[in-house]
């Protein structure tokens, strides 16, 4: 094998047959029946998500706290230091662009929904068994909420960039896949049945949580058009939206990753950062940094509790939180970890190791805190003033609304309370809008990048594909509403996730595989800046074969 600095290998943009078609054909033998049968796909989604949550929810926080280890040690380690490029080469994007590209395509428009409408479920549904909006609920439920979108959801990412940044950036190989991150597992098969399913099952799964997320901000972005306009909510209003979102998405297609995912990205942190201020100076401010800061505490002080928390004991009302929550976010950040893996390794050359991790890490989480700890704790405190009748305090009874007419209309009527609500409520549109557009471009790219036949560090797919993915998400998309929206949404993001939590292990095995093999020679090649002894390249081809 030439070295890195030498390779002379021909690009080619054309599509992976083995990997294209099965995969275009099999989304369309899922999509077609869900839009022409929905009854009858509901009930077939909804027996597969029961099965998976009852007989592995134990397995997949065991996967969650394995990954988290697996961050850290590599984060502290000599191994911290291997940069994926060469010894001095510098990062292609600024710290600043790269954590918003990565947090922008990895929470996409969910994070302020979920910011508002969890912590309304989470405090009355039981939570460590506390009783529904008692003070211990309403303690839990931010608590909860910042474990779920915490290092818990990020680390899986993290786990599955690593090979993939190293076989790309490292090893100079041109291909974007999981199979091929995974050579050294897979072996002969790379490329065979396995390494093909593989691939094949990684697009099923990225397109399916893709949907979810689609499903997720959709109906958001339809209650703030009524709320605002008085547009009458229906299927055709959440059509336009999506062809709206979809153009834009096809804009950021057609301009590749630097003039599209990257713009998209930084205009979306500052409207995120924007409402983010507003909220905190508008709202109860001081208030607020207290009831996240508890949240902070008790999630931290807990963490190993609420993680594990399985509630096998517990009466059906109480064991439904783990499940409901706890798992679900479990699974869906595993639906989402190999695409994302392929994300941050393709924009992370000229980083180590250590950055990637750490300052991902840090800069992803940071960006949902400060979106939960104030939209959040703004929700809990207009619905804590409402149930206990505090005097000379604003108060809504933001649960009855989502019992009532639903999540997008519960999140409308907490951002409607802020001073120039309506105001706010469009500033979200546009918010959640180029938020899911970015998550549908960074989707394509990934999936058109897998189904590339030879794809270098500085190529991007070829328009049509990404374009004729775009569609197919939008597609899954409207037959997911067609269906039964978001409870369908969410059942059908877990079954994604189960699947999609193997490769993200079989990309962690990997990535053991290579430092065992290949450890000693990065470190002489970025730690000691040493060279890498002779006819290492070749060995590590000998090794492939």
């Amino acid at each position: 094998m030439a070295s890195p600095n030498q390779q002379n290998q021909q690009n080619d943009l054309s599509p992976e047959n083995g990997i294209f078609w099965p995969a275009l054909i099999l989304i369309l033998i899922v999509a077609v029946p869900m839009v022409l049968w929905p009854a009858e796909s509901e009930k077939i989604i909804g027996g597969i998500y029961g099965t998976f949550s009852a007989k592995f929810s134990s397995l997949y926080m065991w996967i969650t706290v394995l990954f988290c280890i697996f961050c850290v040690f590599f984060a502290c380690s000599r191994y911290g230091d291997i940069k994926f490029g060469d010894p001095e080469e510098k990062p292609r994007y600024s710290l600043t662009s790269w954590v918003a590209m990565i947090f922008c395509s990895g929470v996409a428009g969910a994070c302020m929904f979920w910011a508002i409408v969890e912590p309304l479920w989470d405090v009355i549904s039981l939570p460590q068994s506390a009783p529904a909006q008692s003070t211990d609920a309403f303690d839990w439920s931010l608590a909860y909420l910042l474990l779920h979108w915490g290092p818990n959801a990020w680390c899986t990412y993290f786990v599955a960039a690593l090979p993939i940044a190293y076989l790309f950036h490292i090893r100079r190989k041109p291909v974007l896949r999981v199979s091929a991150a995974a050579e050294c597992v897979l072996g002969s098969q790379t490329n065979g049945i396995i390494g093909r399913t593989c691939d094949v099952f990684f697009i099923l799964g990225l397109l399916f949580c893709t949907a979810v997320t689609m499903c997720v901000s959709l109906p958001t972005v339809e209650a703030a058009l009524h709320n605002v306009f008085g547009i009458e909510p229906s299927l055709k209003v959440q059509l336009m939206i999506l062809i709206v979102s979809a153009c834009i998405a096809g804009w950021s297609v057609w301009s590749g990753l630097d003039k599209g995912i990257k713009v998209l990205s930084n205009l979306n942190v500052v409207i995120a950062l924007a409402m983010v201020a507003f909220g905190a100076v508008c709202g109860p401010t001081a208030e607020l940094f207290d009831i996240f800061t508890n949240a902070i505490g008790k999630m931290l002080g807990n963490y190993m509790n609420m993680t594990f928390w399985i509630a096998p004991f517990a009466d059906a009302g109480a064991a439904a939180f783990p499940r409901d929550w706890t798992i679900f976010y479990a699974l869906f950040w595993a639906g989402y970890g190999a695409f994302m893996g392929l994300f941050i390794a393709r924009i992370s050359r000229g980083r180590t190791v250590r950055e990637v991790i750490v300052w991902g890490m840090l800069g992803c989480v940071a960006g949902g805190y400060l979106i939960h700890g104030v939209f959040g704790s703004y929700t809990l405190w207009l619905q804590y003033n409402a149930i206990h009748h505090v005097e000379g305090k604003m108060a809504l009874d933001a649960v009855a609304i989502l019992k009532a007419q639903g999540g997008p209309a519960a999140m409308m009527a907490v951002l409607g309370t802020l001073p120039l609500g309506k105001v706010v409520m469009l500033v979200y549109c546009a918010f959640s809008t180029i938020f899911l557009a970015t998550s549908v471009d960074s989707g394509c790219y990934v999936i058109s990048s897998v189904a590339t036949k030879k794809i270098g560090v500085d190529d991007d797919p070829a328009r049509w594909h990404r374009t004729i993915w775009a569609l197919i998400q939008a597609l899954l998309a409207f037959g997911l509403l067609s269906i039964g929206g978001l409870n369908v949404a969410k059942q059908f993001g877990n079954f994604s996730g189960a699947l999609m939590a193997l490769p993200v292990l079989l990309l962690a095995f990997a990535w053991l595989r290579i430092i065992n093999r290949d450890g000693q020679y990065m470190l002489c090649n970025y730690v000691d800046r040493g060279c890498a002894p002779a006819g290492f390249y070749d060995d590590l081809e000998k090794a492939d074969k």
